[in-house]
């Protein structure tokens, strides 16, 4: 058998998305063998099966890249879609032997860390996740490493409350600098928020703050119990514990470079042989590149810093899954597959609450149809202290949520779920109350209804009929509900015109609006002026109207809505729709 070395590169899959890194092999020494004979047997063991699964890896079904996404030490990371091969039955088998040795040697030495970690790491790589809990639950040494071992577990077998509960017990056993080091997410924040991060020393209480608000707001489901986004984080570095002082089937043992990718992009579940090339001038060795893939597809792990600042101010583009630069990712395995929520969304005032209705509709999602679904509807204050949230367990395809959240700044998630497809449809952004300055009056929102032969008096009342998406047909209906607030309780006159406008194309959408807004005075196919009173005894004038929009021709519109009331300047507001071709 030639002396076999790693190529310089490697090549990750990462989660959800297939990222690849090709790197380096040399030799991988057994770690510390001078423990005692069954410690040393332990590790010949784990040695024995990396070198043998070197030897037998399948063939890569993809090469390195002219240009890496990412550039690490002698690492190269790249991202695409593709999952690694299926592993060899042979290596398989020799995992399960191994695992059967570290059972045995566990017994001999139950409160070795070492061995302890070799057998959740194996079990949970041979998808044995119940085993892999049963083995960390085992774990004589007592302290923290026990915790962290049974945080990882419950994080792989998908349980994230319990993954948090005894990762927070083991952080809570450790000493403050280890503790700080555990938290620290860094190099998973690109340069705004990271500045932000480091302004706070270890310990400090707005460090802590900081990091308990991030993972809040970097969670892939609002909707889902626990926080899997920060047990992943836990996870990662409860497997950097897993690799040192352990071969692996890079063979080049586990230095900073790899710890780095690891945290950023998780760690590999699968590794194929690439391509192979002399080792060097006139040598008869050849060395070989190792690609290892991460889980597929993988999503931006933590959002941008100028969304951890104001989220509410957040649109749907600045949620994008691989919105650049991309510093960590994260494939989370209940969203094989992650697209758009097809909804309409609407604020409206009561008290000093927020209304927020959406209507959504995931039949249009190919990915969830013929599945069970479960949907949500989570509003957050900027605070991301906790969340406002109404769910649906046996969702239909299209359906109605609403959620009462304190009048402010507020994100808004709305998530449609197929578990049984590992399947999300979802909607994410700022979802912030209508206001407008120096003014008495102001609007709510616009919400569109299927008219259904009566007016409706509240939005409660017109929600049931809201139009499941802005797309519609310009043979439907459209009826058009609002609220106007701080009107005169006494009654006072109110001009209300309801106008639909072409959208013009222009770089942006608020250049867009603006534009379109100025050509509401002009020719339209669509427009409605009223003169009305408002509400007596109340200082809110609920309104609706319906408007026949059948001669409109396919393409996007902004509805404008323009209250004049005595003292005070024009309030507009303003929804968009989409009309389909007419078949």
């Amino acid at each position: 058998m030639p002396t076999i070395r790693l190529a310089f590169l490697l090549a990750v899959s990462a989660a959800t998305a297939g990222a690849q890194i090709i790197r380096t092999p040399g030799s991988a020494g057994p770690g510390d063998a001078a423990v005692g004979n069954t410690l040393a047997e332990a590790h010949r063991a784990q040695s024995e099966f990396e070198l043998y699964r070197l030897n037998h890896l399948p063939g890569a079904r993809v090469s390195a890249p002219s240009n890496c996404d990412e550039r690490v030490g002698n690492w190269c990371y790249w991202y695409d879609e593709r999952p690694g091969p299926p592993e060899p039955k042979e290596i398989v088998d020799a995992r399960a032997k191994l695992i059967t040795t570290l059972a045995t040697l566990a017994h001999e030495l139950p409160d070795d860390r070492w061995i302890v970690a070799q057998r959740v790491r194996y079990l949970t790589e041979s998808d044995r996740y119940q085993e892999a809990l049963a083995a960390a639950k085992e774990c004589g040494t007592g302290g923290w490493w026990c915790d962290i071992m049974i945080g990882f577990s419950y994080h792989m077998l998908g349980d994230d409350v319990r993954s948090d509960s005894a990762y927070a017990v083991a952080l809570g056993r450790m000493m403050p600098r280890d503790r700080c080091q555990w938290r620290d997410f860094s190099m998973l924040l690109d340069d705004d928020a990271r500045q932000q991060y480091n302004r706070f020393p270890c310990g400090d209480p707005r460090r802590t703050a900081f990091e308990d608000r991030v993972f809040a707001l970097a969670r892939t489901l609002y909707g889902r119990p626990g926080n899997d986004t920060r047990t992943e984080w836990y996870a990662r570095m409860t497997m950097t514990l897993m690799l040192q002082d352990a071969a692996s089937p890079h063979q080049n043992g586990f230095d900073d470079d790899e710890r780095e990718l690891l945290l950023r992009f998780g760690w590999a579940r699968a590794w194929a042989r690439g391509s192979s090339r002399p080792s060097g001038p006139g040598d008869q060795r050849y060395s070989f590149d190792i690609i290892s893939s991460e889980p597929v597809p993988a999503y931006r792990m933590i959002p941008a810093g100028f969304v951890l600042n104001d989220p509410s101010l957040s649109d749907s583009t600045n949620w994008r899954l691989h919105l650049p630069p991309v510093m960590g990712r994260y494939a989370p395995p209940y969203a094989k597959s992650l697209v758009i929520l097809e909804h309409q969304k609407a604020v409206f005032k009561r008290g000093d609450s927020a209304l927020v209705v959406l209507s959504y509709d995931a039949g249009s999602a190919k990915e969830l149809q013929g599945a069970k679904l479960e949907a949500a509807l989570v509003v957050t204050p900027n605070s991301a202290a906790r969340d406002y949230i109404a769910r649906i367990h046996d969702a239909p395809q299209r359906g109605v949520l609403t959620v009462k959240a304190p009048w402010g700044p507020l994100l808004m998630s709305a998530e449609v779920t197929a578990p049984a497809k590992n399947a999300v449809a979802r909607a994410r952004y700022g979802a912030n109350p209508p206001f407008a300055v120096g003014t008495r009056v102001t609007l709510s929102d616009l919400l569109f209804f299927k008219p259904y032969g009566t007016i409706p008096q509240t939005a409660e009342e017109a929600a049931p009929h809201a139009h499941p998406t802005e797309r519609l047909k310009a043979t439907d209906k459209l009826g058009v509900y609002w609220e106007a607030y701080g009107t005169d309780p006494q009654g006072e006159p109110m001009t209300i015109s309801l106008t639909v406008v072409k959208e013009v194309e222009e770089a942006g959408f608020f250049r867009r609006q603006a534009k379109a807004l100025r050509l509401v005075r002009e020719a339209t196919p669509v427009s409605v002026t009223v003169q009305d009173m408002s509400a007596r005894g109340s200082t809110t004038s609920a309104r609706a109207l319906e408007l026949d929009i059948s001669t409109l021709t396919k393409g996007s519109y902004i509805v404008q809505l323009e209250v004049t009331v005595a003292g005070q300047y024009v309030v507009r507001a303003d929804h968009r729709i989409e009309i389909a071709a007419t078949p």
